[in-house]
């Protein structure tokens, strides 16, 4: 499947979990929307018959007796309470007596909104909040349509009529349904580790949702504030016995399940398409495979391609192990250790001798680009597995059978002990630990207070995960980036899913009047005419800070409270006590504070007397550069070209004519280039070998090109297209050609267009390279 079509079947989701009768009526009423496209096909590839009506053509409609009626983005589309309850009871008498309407819908009071969504229809914060009150006064919301809350919808169902009705909430949203939850019905699982919340909007997010949930739940606002609704509308009152119904329509056809608990005590997981029915085979497969290990398994049989469990009343094993760590930490620690031999207990362990070692790392398979196989070291991983003692024992051994999922997540705690479930899939020759990795990244995830309790590292130094986590890591994201279909889905995700560190900034400034965060975070490089420059922290932020900036200007040290740091040095720069501001006029110096956890820190210096305060995002686009290109082309009287700074990339090792063809390219649509060479740590790191020139000789080299107006090193780790623009704000990238379709590229020209900035691809020169000059070299020397 193409990204277009896995997208376009997401929402089918709603309806092919639900129960319908092949070969009965059904209608779709439509407001022709890409959603309400994917729900009507849904209907028909559930077997029903089904016809589809607009939503403003319904009075002159003629059908009868339909066992389904399907509303979606018709309720929105009618714009008023009193179009959407005529819509309802029209609809009504569409329905034969044993009929029922399913009504899917957003819902204008939930969550999301009040994390900094915009509304739909308004493109506005808060607007449906606050129920409109404000939209329409600058004209630009006449007849777009409206969201409505659980109760509005309520009156207008018995208004219409429809008197029992089942409210299911819907997450993250109906666009891309995770998990359906019926109203008063109460899941014993972390939704926080389940859901992965998506906006209309991300960039204006400012509180993770996702850690409400629990708390939504508990005072009961969780089906108030819902992301959407699904809502089942008998005329006789027999309702679904779902309660809680999972989706998981991203994996593909082929793996694309759900899996419904009801209230008559069973749980049913069924594949969502034809495609998929053999995955109930390889359920009940594993199931007997694990037991038969020792594992506990919930039970189950087979029955019309689906795999039916009776529910088990538990507690789920996060929240056991968690109550564990912060009750008995012992007792905590001898649990995790039986966790960990059940894991080693789940299948045989391969023969050292039997593993492909060159193979170890899954991405090497899949990799088509010649450059990046060399990274990966091939004899790495049979070097550790046939090492020393300790080697081979922090490798750990290899599964035959690898059961990802074999985690807390899925499973509970009951009184026959360990039960897991929903082992569908396995790995074959897994290491044991990327297991166990998974298991502790679950246990402390959003839950920083564990730290305190007992660090994660201690945890990962107890089964020896820290040593190799890279290639257990390297498991991890193969197996999920396969089975949800990341790569596909990678610009879709982009586009709809927050980013953490500008969830971060947005917080931010909402602690501070305008002219304070002004001060403070955006103009963090005013002042500094005459005063020393002092940061603040010697960690990520830190480091990053140093190396974008540090050519521009003078840093005097680095302060940070850990007294044995003092005396350390971070790219040649002193870590010092802050006490040394105390001999320091307070007007002549600058202190940035280059840290996430900032206030503290903030009232530490105040209350030192320090009045020249900034406060590093490492998202904020600074203006800072000392304006070198600012005029340049300008102030000679010529002609501005199409761009005005640009910025290309490269190693430019054995500098040849391709080279100065990308650069005068380059040149000729910009007034003011800048080339970014990479380091000699960056050319191991990202080539897998040493370049043939020196760092200092190609940076040399390119700046003396006539068609460089700068040339600067590029830093190692924060080398990307977003820490280049951050840095230099230039109006255009250039690249070469062969990136033109990679998706991780395609994904920085998204991130520069937002800023009114583009990404242009050149032709190679096809004649030369430097890896053909290179293969030349090395051929000539043998």
């Amino acid at each position: 499947m193409t990204a277009k079509e896995l997208v376009e079947e997401l929402p089918k989701g709603l309806l092919k979990w639900y129960g319908f009768e092949k070969g009965e009526k059904a209608l779709y009423i439509t407001a022709h929307t890409k959603t309400d496209q994917a729900l009507a096909d849904a209907l028909w590839e559930c077997g029903l018959h089904r016809e589809c009506v607009l939503w403003d053509a319904m009075e002159e409609w003629g059908g009868r007796e339909y066992s389904f009626v399907v509303v979606s983005s018709a309720i929105e589309a009618a714009g008023g309470g009193e179009q959407v309850v005529k819509m309802l009871k029209r609809a009504k008498g569409f329905m034969n007596p044993g009929g029922k309407l399913l009504l899917i819908t957003d819902n204008r009071l939930a969550v999301r909104y009040f994390c900094g969504d915009k509304d739909p229809f308004t493109g506005r914060n808060f607007d449906g909040i606050e129920n409109y009150k404000r939209a329409g006064v600058m004209g630009d919301h006449q007849g777009q349509g409206r969201l409505y809350s659980k109760a509005e919808l309520t009156d207008m169902l018995e208004d219409s009529g429809f008197l029992h009705h089942k409210f299911y909430g819907v997450f993250p949203e109906i666009p891309c349904p995770q998990i359906l939850i019926a109203e008063g019905y109460e899941p014993d699982e972390e939704l926080e580790l389940r859901i992965f919340p998506q906006y209309h909007s991300p960039d204006t997010i400012f509180l993770e949702e996702e850690n409400l949930y629990s708390t939504m739940m508990h005072n009961g606002l969780f089906w108030v504030m819902a992301n959407g609704f699904f809502i089942e509308c008998p005329l006789d009152g027999a309702f679904s016995p779902a309660d809680q119904v999972s989706l998981s329509a991203d994996r593909g056809k082929e793996n694309a399940m759900c899996t419904m608990i009801g209230n008559d005590g069973t749980v049913i997981k069924k594949p969502l398409y034809k495609e998929g029915l053999k995955k109930a085979e390889a359920l009940k497969e594993n199931n007997e495979y694990l037991k038969n290990r020792g594992i506990g398994m919930i039970e189950g049989e087979l029955s019309d391609g689906a795999f039916v469990m009776p529910y088990v009343k538990g507690v789920s094993l996060v929240k056991h192990f968690r109550r564990l760590m912060t009750e008995d930490i012992q007792e905590f620690l001898c649990q995790f250790d039986a966790l960990w031999q059940m894991i080693l207990d789940s299948s045989d362990h391969v023969d050292r001798e039997e593993v492909e070692w060159e193979r170890f790392n899954p991405w090497w398979e899949e990799e088509t680009d010649e450059r990046k196989k060399k990274n990966i070291d091939r004899n790495q991983w049979r070097a550790a597995a046939f090492g020393s003692e300790e080697d081979r024992e922090c490798l750990g051994p290899v599964l035959e059978r690898g059961y990802m999922d074999l985690v807390l997540l899925n499973g509970f705690f009951t009184d026959r002990g360990y039960v897991f479930f929903d082992q569908e899939l396995y790995v074959k020759h897994l290491p044991a630990k990327a297991i166990m990795l998974r298991n502790v990244d679950f246990l402390y995830r959003g839950e920083a207070r564990l730290e305190m309790v007992f660090p994660r590292k201690e945890l990962l130094e107890r089964y020896k995960l820290d040593r190799y986590k890279e290639i257990y890591y390297a498991h991890i994201r193969h197996f999920l980036t396969r089975l949800r279909n990341d790569d596909l889905l990678r610009s879709y995700h982009r586009s709809r899913r927050r980013n953490h560190e500008i969830v971060h900034s947005n917080r931010q400034r909402m602690n501070y009047s305008t002219e304070e965060y002004q001060r403070l975070f955006v103009h963090i490089f005013q002042n500094l005419d005459n005063k020393k420059l002092y940061l603040f922290g010697c960690g990520n932020f830190a480091k990053k800070f140093v190396s974008l900036y540090k050519e521009d200007y003078s840093i005097e040290g680095i302060l940070d409270n850990n007294e044995t740091r003092w005396g350390d040095t971070m790219e040649g720069i002193k870590i010092l006590p802050p006490s040394v501001l105390k001999d320091l006029e307070p007007g002549g110096y600058k202190v940035i504070i280059c840290i996430k956890n900032y206030v503290g820190v903030l009232r530490q210096l105040r209350e030192m007397g320090a009045v020249n305060l900034g406060i590093y995002d490492t998202n904020m686009e600074y203006v800072h550069r000392p304006g070198k290109e600012k005029d340049k082309g300008v102030c000679l009287g010529l002609e501005r070209k199409k761009y005005h700074v640009g910025y290309v990339a490269g190693v430019f090792d054995l500098f040849h004519m391709g080279h100065l063809n990308l650069l005068r390219r380059a040149k000729e649509q910009c007034d003011y280039l800048i080339a970014g060479v990479v380091t000699d740590e960056g050319v191991r790191k990202n080539k897998g070998g040493d370049s043939f020139i020196s760092f200092q000789e190609r940076l040399a080299i390119v700046q003396a090109c006539r068609y460089v107006d700068e040339a600067v090193g590029i830093p190692l780790e924060f080398c990307d297209t977003k820490d280049a623009y951050l840095k230099f704000q230039f109006d255009v990238q250039f690249s070469g050609s062969d990136y033109a379709d990679n998706p991780a590229w395609l994904e920085k020209r998204d991130f520069l267009r937002k800023r009114g900035a583009e990404l242009v691809f050149f032709p190679y020169t096809e004649s030369t390279s430097s890896t053909k000059i290179k293969s030349l070299i090395e051929k000539r020397l043998l």
